[in-house]
C-alpha cells in the first residue's frame, strides 16, 4: 500500500533526549551513505525511528549501515533515496518496523516521502527507466499472506505510479 506524505523535520534537539536522537541519526546516516549528505527528509525519518525506539523502554536505535540506498528514480540525474526499515534495529523491541506484512520502505524523491510496506524490494533497469519492484502482502493480489504478489512502481508526474487492480482506498 502506498502512502505519500511530506515529513517535516522538527527541531529534535529541543525535544527531551533530542540531541541524542540527532546524533544517532547522524551516525547512522554516515554509515549508510558514506561521502553523501542525506536529505532533510531522510534525516527526519531516521530521527523519528530513533525516537520511537528510545520511547520503548529507553531502547537504543541502530542500523546495519545499509539503511539508505541512493538511486535516480525520477530520471533527473539527481539521486533519490530509499530508506529500508528492515535494516533498523531497536534494543528494546524485536519487530518495531517489520511484521508479517513486511517492513517499511520510504522512497524520497522530489521533496516527497512515500511510505510503502514491502517484504522485499529491488530497483531494476528497463530501457532508460528505473523500476522499483516490491514483493508485497498477498492481500494486495486478492489473497492471503501466503500468495506471492509483486508490484512494479515508477516515478511519473511527481509520484510513484503502478497498475494495481486490487488496490483499495485510492
Amino acid at each position: 500500500m502506498i502512502f505519500s506524505t511530506r515529513i517535516r523535520a522538527r527541531s529534535a534537539a529541543l525535544q527531551p533526549g533530542g540531541l541524542l536522537v540527532v546524533l544517532l541519526a547522524a551516525l547512522c546516516l554516515g554509515a549508510a551513505a558514506p561521502g553523501n549528505a542525506a536529505s532533510d527528509l531522510a534525516e527526519a525519518r531516521l530521527a523519528e525511528a530513533s525516537a520511537d525506539c528510545e520511547g520503548l523502554d529507553g531502547g537504543v536505535f541502530s542500523t546495519d549501515g545499509a539503511a539508505i540506498t541512493e538511486v535516480d528514480l525520477t530520471g533527473d540525474a539527481i539521486p533519490d533515496e530509499i530508506i529500508d526499515e528492515g535494516t533498523f534495529r531497536c534494543s528494546s523491541a524485536a519487530s518495531l518496523w517489520c511484521g508479517t506484512g513486511g517492513c517499511g520502505l520510504t522512497v524520497i524523491a522530489e521533496g516527497t516521502a512515500t511510505q510503502l510496506l514491502v517484504k522485499d524490494w529491488r530497483v531494476i533497469d528497463w530501457h532508460d527507466r528505473k523500476i522499483l519492484l516490491t514483493a508485497v502482502h498477498g492481500h494486495e493480489c486478492g489473497g492471503s499472506n501466503l500468495r506471492w504478489c509483486y508490484e512494479a512502481l515508477v516515478w511519473s508526474e511527481g509520484a510513484l505510479r503502478s497498475v494495481s487492480p486490487f488496490r483499495r482506498g485510492e
